[in-house]
């Protein structure tokens, strides 16, 4: 396949790579040391998702109750085990389900009412621009030479430079750009050259490439070389890629297909992490109607990951932590919406991860109380859970706290027992 064929179809796609500007060398390594470690899920509700409807159940009391932050009432509230949850269609059938495995972290202090700098901190840790992702950091400390370590399907993503983002959106295609020498990607037999050819071209253009990038010395070219490298040889990953993955759901919840790339990846060794992104929470009106849909499908979408994780074999290895760009107000505005509300709420499960428990409390107006660092019981002079507390948390639970590239980007704030 030509390079602008390769291209051509990627954008069709939707997918798209990008090298890494910190390591270029390597960035196109011939071979990279097995990854062993979970697969990092970030997923993104995207907009400012509403904690009191989910996993910090606020209700009314009765009819009469004045501003009520929600419609639905208090003894309406479910509760399985330790958690509590909003009594909207399907939060029931998912808590039952994952309660034993789930970790909330209700009353979490993002800082902001703003979309960008919300869904940097909660994914970052930091409010300051130029801080990457946690799921891009976690594959630049492991295998930032595989053009498939970080896959993303939205949220934030900024890598810093650190791992070459594989960006996925409709993914029909995919077939196509892992067999580049078929002449139709079902038909193993028709070849455009026989398989000696196509090594001979691949060294060649290997040759050719660590000659260009000596004689280079612009590092925005140099960059844009290694993109184009990147992209030529992610095809032997995509080959990988499709042993692995399923017909491609089409329910209509994008999650799905998301969630089932991002396996398949994992499962042919190929993908460290991965973010997952589901929008429509910005419900600045009629809220209830608007909200509670996408809700019901973000859940949908999370069961859905671990199901295919657990038909893969690999349901043991998925951490995933769930959130959003931050609240909403407690209350709804003049057009039964809700606006934009600082404090929110973030799900984790998978290994390690100590089910079963609520950390954090809030008041009946979705306030957060300051809460002693090591019990998490409401104290005046203790601390509120912030964004960087859960990626000290991530940070040190997948091992790279310490390293080099993590000190680089450093989240000054005390570690929590958070994950038990």
């Amino acid at each position: 396949m030509e390079r602008r064929d390769f291209l051509k179809l990627a954008a069709i796609s939707g997918l798209s790579v990008a090298g890494p500007l910190r390591f270029l060398n390597m960035a196109h390594a011939s071979e990279a040391d097995p990854y062993t470690g979970p697969l990092w899920v970030m997923v993104h509700a995207s907009g400012g998702w509403d904690p009191t409807s989910l996993c910090d159940p606020k209700g009314r009391v009765n009819e009469e109750e004045e501003a009520p932050l929600n419609m639905f009432f208090k003894d309406e509230i479910g509760e399985i085990g330790q958690i509590r949850y909003a009594p909207v269609e399907g939060h029931q059938a998912f808590f039952e389900k994952y309660y034993s495995q789930l970790l909330i972290i209700n009353g979490l202090d993002t800082s902001t009412n703003g979309h960008d700098s919300g869904t940097r901190n909660v994914w970052s840790g930091s409010l300051r621009e130029g801080h990457p992702s946690f799921a891009a950091l976690v594959a630049g400390v492991y295998a930032p030479q595989k053009p498939m370590a970080f896959i993303s399907s939205g949220g934030y993503d900024y890598t810093a430079g650190l791992v070459a983002p594989t960006r996925v959106g409709d993914t029909n295609v995919l077939a196509e750009l892992a067999f580049p020498n078929r002449i139709a990607a079902d038909n193993e037999e028709r070849l455009f050259h026989t398989e000696s050819t196509v090594e001979r071209i691949a060294q060649a253009r290997a040759a050719r490439f660590e000659r260009q990038q000596q004689k280079q010395r612009l590092p925005n070219l140099n960059h844009s070389m290694d993109m184009l490298h990147t992209a030529r040889v992610g095809g032997n990953e995509l080959k990988q890629l499709t042993d692995y993955l399923p017909p491609l759901d089409n329910s209509g919840n994008n999650l799905k297909r998301q969630a089932q790339v991002a396996i398949a990846a994992y499962k042919a060794g190929i993908a460290i992490s991965a973010n997952l992104s589901i929008g429509g929470f910005d419900t600045h009106g009629n809220h209830d109607a608007t909200h509670f849909p996408r809700l019901q499908l973000l859940l949908e979408g999370v069961d859905f990951l671990m199901e295919e994780a657990a038909r893969q074999g690999v349901a043991d290895q998925v951490v995933v932590m769930v959130s959003s760009d931050f609240g909403r107000t407690p209350g709804y505005n003049a057009g039964n919406g809700k606006d934009h509300w600082s404090i929110t709420s973030a799900m984790l499960m998978g290994p390690g991860i100590v089910g079963n428990r609520v950390l954090g409390i809030t008041d009946d107006y979705h306030a957060p109380f300051y809460v002693d660092p090591n019990t998490f019981e409401p104290s005046e002079t203790g601390l509120r859970i912030t964004p960087a507390h859960v990626h000290r948390a991530l940070r040190s639970h997948a091992g790279i706290l310490d390293t080099e590239l993590s000190q680089q980007f450093p989240l000054n704030v005390e570690d929590l027992p958070l994950f038990g």
